[in-house]
């Protein structure tokens, strides 16, 4: 029947909702096709008939994001990376699970005396302002997706963090 067809084409691009029926009922086509035995309906039946054509009003399934991550030049990039790591990380502190100093590198030397790298971490939280509907109407046949990660209105909290000294100031703080 039409609706099935036109709530696919609704979901497309957006989200459907009970009141995209009661709408499609109200144009003039359905009008003509229904004659005088149905003008109109509320939403609480357009549930039931969602319902009946094996839709479902829930919660959006977990689904995996694409973000490029698995791009062969990031991949590379990646393994360059983490062998300059290993290289770098023979003349840092480490420590273990516990916070407690694992080792602890004398330095190399250089002109005027002993040097060490420092490692310092950038910490990153991007917090979404509305990013998604949570729940939906789905249909049963409806499979997850992968999609992009949140879109709009963001905030986001930064800084830099030393595993010995903690966070990295300037003196005016």
């Amino acid at each position: 029947m039409g609706i099935q067809l036109h709530l696919q084409a609704l979901t497309k691009d957006n989200y459907i909702r009970a009141e995209d029926i009661v709408d499609f009922i109200r144009t003039p086509d359905i009008q003509d096709y229904l004659g005088k035995r149905q003008t109109n309906i509320s939403v609480r039946t357009a549930w039931c008939w969602l319902r009946r054509l094996d839709w479902r009003y829930q919660k959006k399934k977990m689904v995996m994001y694409l973000d490029g991550h698995e791009r062969e030049d990031v991949v590379t990039y990646r393994k360059a990376f983490l062998e300059r790591w290993a290289e770098y990380e023979k003349w840092m502190v480490t420590y273990d699970k516990d916070g407690l100093v694992n080792t602890s590198p004398t330095g190399f030397a250089v002109p005027g005396g002993c040097f060490r790298l420092v490692l310092v971490t950038h910490n990153e939280s991007t917090f979404y302002a509305n990013d998604r509907c949570k729940t939906r109407w789905t249909h049963a046949s409806e499979t997850p997706t992968p999609e992009r990660k949140g879109e709009g209105t963001s905030l986001m909290v930064s800084d830099f963090l030393v595993p010995e000294w903690g966070q990295l100031k300037d003196d005016k703080e």
